[in-house]
């Protein structure tokens, strides 16, 4: 009764009783649990490795600092810097031996020289109208066939009504002619050569009827090389009126058939300008001077007897003579024209002897003035006027 509404003790069990009760660990795997078990004289041995670590490494910073301290410290300048003396093989020579050597002959080797170069056309490759691929091949194929285009020089001889002197007195007015309506210099030499061809083919050619085929010679280079050619009107008042606007036709017809309708042909100018070119002067009285000589030659027939391109190749070289434009030939001209100075020496003094007769007034061409009138003027700086200058000497 004593101990009736009394709380039911429970036993209480120790520390010991409990983990005894614990089942048994696994010995073979070990604790299996998710606490890492570190041994504490490991984790010790860690500590003193880490601090030796850092002590190592304050230790290294602190001898590179002095060690950069002592480089830039150093003088350069003050050391001197030995050179390692070279050590040459010892080797016996004839005077060490007590020969005499015989001296070497000295061979002296020339330099080789620049070729000179001969290309004149890849200044113009962005020209599209100078055709500077085939420049070059163009003027070969001229003067090759220059040779079957080039008239007879004793047709003359054959003519039966006229004479050489009647054609420069033709050629002397056409000059006028061609000045006067400002034609270009190419249909000059065109209707010239035109008029050869055809007294060349036709020797019964009426003195009355020269002045028509020269009319109809330039009126039909003026149509084949101009922009605005005169009209045949314009030809027929130049005539005053001597023939009419129908028998201009009929010359342009019959000429034209004489000649086989071959109205292209390399003329004495063509030649001019390209070995002007090559020539590479840039005088301009050069120039002037080179076209008054070729212009004058179309007068005279027994300058015919010379290729187109022989006298404008002797016309620049008197021309570079004339104005001291020396030397007057070179391996670019010899290369481009295809001759030689030598081979040049008959046609030039044939044309100085016509310049030196023209400046003189002396000949049978005396008074035909119309080419020395046209390059007197100042568009050609009056080139025909200068003291001739007929040597090479400076």
């Amino acid at each position: 009764m004593h101990e009736i509404g009394k709380a039911e003790k429970r036993p209480r069990f120790t520390k010991s009783q409990v983990t005894t009760t614990a089942a048994p660990r696994r010995a073979v795997l070990g604790d299996v649990t998710n606490r890492i078990s570190i041994k504490k004289s490991s984790v010790s041995s860690m500590g003193s490795t880490n601090s030796s670590m850092s002590a190592a490494g304050a230790l290294a910073k602190k001898k590179y600092l002095v060690n950069k301290r002592s480089i830039n410290n150093v003088n350069v300048s003050s050391r001197s810097i030995r050179p390692l003396s070279a050590t040459t093989p010892a080797v016996n020579t004839l005077s060490s031996l007590g020969f005499l050597e015989k001296p070497k002959p000295v061979v002296h080797v020339p330099l080789p020289t620049p070729k000179e170069s001969h290309d004149i056309d890849s200044v113009d490759k962005h020209d599209p109208t100078m055709c500077w691929q085939y420049a070059e091949d163009i003027t070969k194929y001229h003067l090759e066939t220059e040779k079957a285009r080039k008239p007879s020089s004793s047709y003359m001889s054959r003519q039966s009504d006229i004479n050489s002197k009647m054609r420069a007195i033709l050629v002397d007015w056409l000059v006028d002619v061609h000045c006067k309506y400002g034609l270009q210099a190419q249909t000059l030499h065109i209707a010239v050569h035109l008029i050869d061809r055809h007294l060349e083919r036709n020797l019964t050619v009426r003195r009355q009827r020269l002045q028509l085929v020269g009319v109809a010679a330039l009126f039909i280079a003026s149509k084949y090389e101009e922009i605005y050619p005169p009209e045949a009107e314009d030809f027929v008042k130049i005539t005053d009126n001597a023939y009419t606007r129908e028998e201009v036709f009929k010359m342009e017809s019959e000429l034209l058939a004489s000649v086989g309708y071959r109205v292209t042909f390399p003329t004495g100018f063509q030649f001019m300008t390209r070995f002007l070119k090559a020539s590479r002067t840039t005088d301009d009285r050069v120039e002037h001077f080179a076209h008054y000589i070729v212009d004058r030659s179309l007068q005279e027939y027994k300058l015919i007897k010379y290729m187109p391109s022989t006298i404008a190749a002797s016309a620049v070289h008197i021309a570079r003579t004339q104005m001291r434009d020396l030397p007057a030939w070179s391996s670019t001209l010899e290369y481009h024209s295809s001759y030689k100075e030598r081979s040049l020496e008959v046609c030039i003094e044939d044309l100085k002897e016509m310049l030196w007769n023209a400046q003189n007034g002396v000949g049978k061409m005396s008074k035909l003035t119309a080419v020395r009138r046209k390059f007197s003027k100042e568009r050609f700086m009056s080139v025909s006027s200068h003291p001739l200058v007929l040597d090479n000497s400076p």
